[in-house]
């Protein structure tokens, strides 16, 4: 098994929740922290996008920010609409890097990061 493990530095349940509706994820897992003061941080958490299983917590960063460089998350859609409808959620607070559009490969890819500094490519 590969699995992709993703720290949010303390925006783990945004992320989840956002991720949620944007692939209509499955949550396989939250493990909140039981610190005193730090219940609404992840130790440890999974969902599931697109069948792949996606691994993140609020913690393993020693510099406090999620810093996405040198990678990028991808996922293939069954069809424009379905890329579109993911992308007009996440897009909001993103950076466009390339805009969607057709190619030799695909109907349409886009490229952006999302609010939380993870690279995304769709495409179809």
């Amino acid at each position: 098994m590969f699995c992709t493990h993703i720290y949010f530095n303390g925006n783990c349940r945004e992320a989840i929740e956002l991720y949620k509706k944007a692939y209509s994820a499955e949550v396989l897992t939250i493990i909140p922290n039981q610190s005193p003061g730090k219940e609404n941080e992840v130790i440890h958490s999974e969902i599931k996008i697109h069948n792949q299983t996606l691994m993140m917590n609020d913690f393993g960063d020693n510099e406090g920010i999620t810093q996405a460089s040198g990678f990028q998350l991808v996922i293939q859609f069954e069809s424009v609409e379905q890329l579109e409808e993911s992308y007009s959620i996440l897009s909001e607070s993103s950076v466009t890097i390339s805009p969607k559009q057709p190619t030799n490969y695909s109907e349409c890819v886009v490229r952006f990061i999302d609010k939380f500094g993870i690279h995304w490519g769709f495409w179809v």
